[in-house]
């Protein structure tokens, strides 16, 4: 993540700290901090069903992945802090998530320190690729006082696990070998940060995507590589420029939108995700270009499809996402960091292509549903009218599901959050019986991607202490943002219309211990074959 997402953070309204947030955090619990040693001095606050660090302020999701090894999911994240290598380090590094099922996580220690000179500074957002069966870490580090460190102060290195037959991959070394061959870091020099996960095209050559715009195309470059060892420029596209890229296939269609594959015409084969304010994602074909380094290779070609948009991933405060591809559930799952006090990581979303709508969808993954331990309150169908508000009894840490039939006439509903006050608002235009629904928290509005035949509006909340994320329309819009203490909700409409549904449920604490994930059995699925 760049001093641009970094002034984002410091200038949002709600981002603010209680660890040592942006300034040097060199001092842990006992002491300066170090490997053993790596608890911040904070108290950021605690999530029931939120990923969050229990001392440290964070940020961006770093290098998620699926160990198809010893079964194991890892999330890794910028954790503010750093060692301090003689005045010379700032941070972030990353600290380090595991879970068995995708359900209960476990914190380990920090996985990557400032420890080189090549990182002496910082280790800035990177992905994890998995090559012949094994993850392979590459990461921007952020250096100084050295000639490779360049004009911007980056580099881009690698990671391997320092004891393969470790279950949890507590340990990472930058010293080691992929498929057998010995690399040396830093691997690249001059490049910004954010290296995308890496593809291996028809011709054996693997690509990244960087982050840094280049000049005067505008695009995005990108990297190869035949052996993951040995890296060089290949030139840069025409895809938009943006922080923490992504190019990867398109994924499975959104459940219920087969029907329209008839009327699409061919579909698009990849999705494109940069950050250049909020995240943004599109779809289109994609097509590799020659293998070789600039002046010899060429990058490829990228049309984006006809009649489609580009999407924000979130509309409010989530942002510097992390895409991977899980094999078990045959899925592309999504995390992001959502900018609210000391950070947290948005739930994981699983995206899919609305052939109907041509964007995706990114939804909660079907983990986060096995998390609800029992109702709290359910309304049956309700007539809304005028005046009058019903009360949905919640908790702070709950899910609300809401459904309400299309109005046949202008209305705009409106859920209240109770005590804090923040109101979430779908409000309905209804124009030639073709309804134009706009949504959104408190003041600002989004349009609702509709299709002609939609019959009902629905809205997904999620209340964990001081995060609430919201999904409308099954993921069509989506995004996290801070609240105060919700406990229950007041839904109202101005005209009236009918709620079908309102039931809250109960959320399940996610935070474990390594030692119980190691028990828990591995999840069974299909893990042939990989796809980036």
């Amino acid at each position: 993540m760049s001093k641009f997402a970094i002034a984002l953070l410091i200038s949002a309204a709600s981002a603010e700290f209680l660890g040592c947030g942006w300034t040097r955090c060199v001092n842990c619990t006992g002491g300066p901090c170090a490997p053993g040693n790596d608890q911040c001095i904070g108290s950021p606050p605690t999530y029931t069903f939120h990923l969050a660090d229990t001392t440290c302020d964070i940020n961006d999701p770093n290098g998620p992945f699926y160990d198809p090894v010893h079964g194991m999911y890892h999330n890794f994240y910028q954790i503010h802090l750093a060692l301090d290598r003689n005045g010379t380090g700032d941070g972030p590094d990353w600290g380090h998530w595991v879970s068995r099922d995708f359900k209960k996580w476990a914190r380990l220690s920090v996985a990557i320190w400032n420890d080189q000179w090549y990182d002496n500074r910082a280790i800035y957002t990177g992905s994890t690729t998995i090559v012949d069966g094994k993850p392979v870490i590459m990461y921007p580090g952020k250096c100084k006082n050295d000639p490779w460190c360049g004009k911007d102060g980056f580099v881009w290195a690698l990671a391997v696990p320092s004891n393969a037959s470790d279950p949890l991959y507590t340990n990472w070394s930058k010293t080691g070998s992929v498929s057998g061959k010995n690399f040396t870091n830093p691997i690249l020099h001059n490049t910004g940060d954010d290296p995308s996960t890496a593809w291996k095209t028809e011709h054996g050559e693997w690509r990244v995507v960087g982050n840094q715009a280049c000049h005067p195309e505008g695009g995005n470059p990108i990297y190869g590589s035949m052996d993951f060892v040995q890296w060089y420029k290949v030139g840069c596209t025409s895809l938009s420029a943006g922080e923490c890229p992504s190019l990867f296939p398109l994924p499975k269609l959104t459940p219920g939108s087969e029907r329209y594959l008839e009327m699409h015409g061919e579909l698009p084969n990849h999705v494109h995700k940069a950050g250049a304010g909020p995240d943004k994602v599109q779809v289109g074909t994609w097509r590799d270009g020659q293998p070789g380094p600039e002046g010899l290779g060429t990058v490829g070609t990228w049309t984006q499809l006809p009649g489609s948009r580009e999407m924000n991933l979130d509309m409010y405060a989530g942002y510097a996402s992390k895409d991977f591809w899980d094999p078990v559930k045959q899925r592309r799952v999504l995390w992001l960091w959502g900018r609210i006090p000391s950070g947290v990581q948005a739930m994981p979303r699983e995206l899919t292509y609305h052939a109907g709508l041509k964007q995706i969808v990114s939804a909660p993954v079907e983990e986060i549903r096995d998390l609800r331990k029992g109702i709290i309150a359910q309304l049956g169908i309700t007539a809304l009218e005028p005046g009058q508000h019903f009360i949905l009894k919640a908790s702070t840490a709950s899910e609300v599901a809401l459904e309400f039939a299309m109005p046949s006439s202008d209305t705009n509903f409106s859920v209240t959050l109770l005590p804090s006050g923040g109101k979430l608002a779908l409000d309905v235009l209804q124009s030639n019986s073709t309804p134009s629904v706009k949504v959104g928290f408190n003041k600002q509005r989004e349009t609702l991607p509709l299709l002609p035949d939609e019959e009902k509006l629905t809205v997904s909340i999620f209340i964990d202490g001081s995060a609430c994320e919201v999904f409308f329309q099954d993921g069509r819009l989506a995004g996290i943002f801070h609240i105060n203490t919700t406990d229950s909700l007041e839904i109202e409409a101005s005209s009236a219309a009918q709620m079908t549904q309102a039931v809250s449920y109960g959320m399940t604490n996610i935070y474990t211990s390594p030692e119980e994930v190691l028990a828990t059995p591995r999840l069974t699925g299909s893990e042939v074959g990989v796809v980036v």
